[in-house]
């Protein structure tokens, strides 16, 4: 890390049809994920080797080579244990959003939990200089029929959006979806307030078949990922992708999980770093705030 100030974005990728497209950047180490919930407890995560910055430090070195700009929502864990990362995060002029405290799926959790989760990563991020908190994504795009509730609580909370709204839970024509495709939403909340969507990003063929992010973005072949931004573009509806530094750590420990979980976990990680860089060639890209 230094403190050199790094130059503002002037967008040398080329923008697809006059369109900025969504990127946002889950930090989160390898043993936190949901898949492995049920083989490590997080009261066993100071047992494990935090990695996270190995993948975060080449997202920050090939994004600065951009000029690009995204959102980082931090786990609080994460932030509270590593204040330096936050910090740089920060002077290099990214947003920073709300991850969650220990990475627990909101629809988990009752609303006073969630509500203490949410309060908590936020005061810690405010005191490590965060001074502009605008948005949540929950762990796993868990804000589901059952937990909008949710909703409520971040915009009580005094954020702006939500970047949880998942594909699969919601399926198509159905609320909260107030447009026929993925592109920035809103809902209004219990007290008459609207609240500001980013959704999860979905094919635009069939059904909501989720694409550009996670293990979407590794499993499926680039050409399809280029393909299906490129249709949205084509209508200017831009597309948020979603990517975790452990994601461009090929090397990280292989834990002993059932085949689907170890398949959706390590599936291409020694691909990823080649095809995010096709990615932010093809794409203009900037971060939540700037579409709101």
């Amino acid at each position: 890390m230094t403190d050199k100030k790094q130059p503002e974005p002037t967008h040398l990728q080329p923008k697809f049809n006059g369109v900025t497209n969504i990127l946002s950047v889950d930090i989160e180490d390898y043993y936190q994920v949901e898949g492995f919930r049920r083989r490590i407890d997080h009261t066993a995560w100071e047992r494990y080797e935090s990695r996270f910055h190995l993948g975060l430090e080449w997202l920050l070195q090939i994004l600065d080579s951009k000029r690009v700009k995204a959102t980082f929502f931090i786990l609080g864990w994460l932030a509270e244990k590593y204040p330096d990362w936050v910090a740089e995060i920060n002077r290099r002029g990214h947003e920073i959003g709300v991850h969650g405290w220990r990475h627990r799926r909101v629809d988990l959790l009752s609303p006073e939990e969630f509500r203490r989760d949410v309060e908590k990563t936020m005061g810690l991020l405010k005191e490590l200089g965060v001074d502009n908190l605008l948005g949540h994504r929950a762990p796993s795009f868990s804000v589901t029929r059952q937990s909008q509730w949710a909703w409520d609580i971040i915009r009580d909370c005094g954020l702006k959006y939500d970047a949880s709204l998942s594909a699969k839970f919601f399926p198509a024509k159905s609320e909260p979806w107030t447009s026929d495709n993925p592109g920035p939403q809103f809902t209004q909340i219990g007290n008459g307030e609207k609240l500001s969507l980013f959704p999860q990003a979905y094919l635009p063929v069939f059904d909501h078949i989720p694409f550009a992010g996670g293990g979407y973005f590794r499993l499926y072949p680039y050409w399809l990922t280029r393909w299906g931004i490129r249709r949205w573009n084509q209508k200017g509806v831009p597309v948020m992708v979603y990517v975790h530094p452990w994601e461009f750590d090929p090397d990280q420990p292989r834990l002993k999980v059932n085949l689907s979980r170890s398949f959706k976990h390590y599936v291409n990680l020694d691909m990823n770093r080649e095809k995010f860089a096709h990615l932010l060639q093809d794409f203009q890209f900037g971060p939540c705030r700037d579409l709101l």
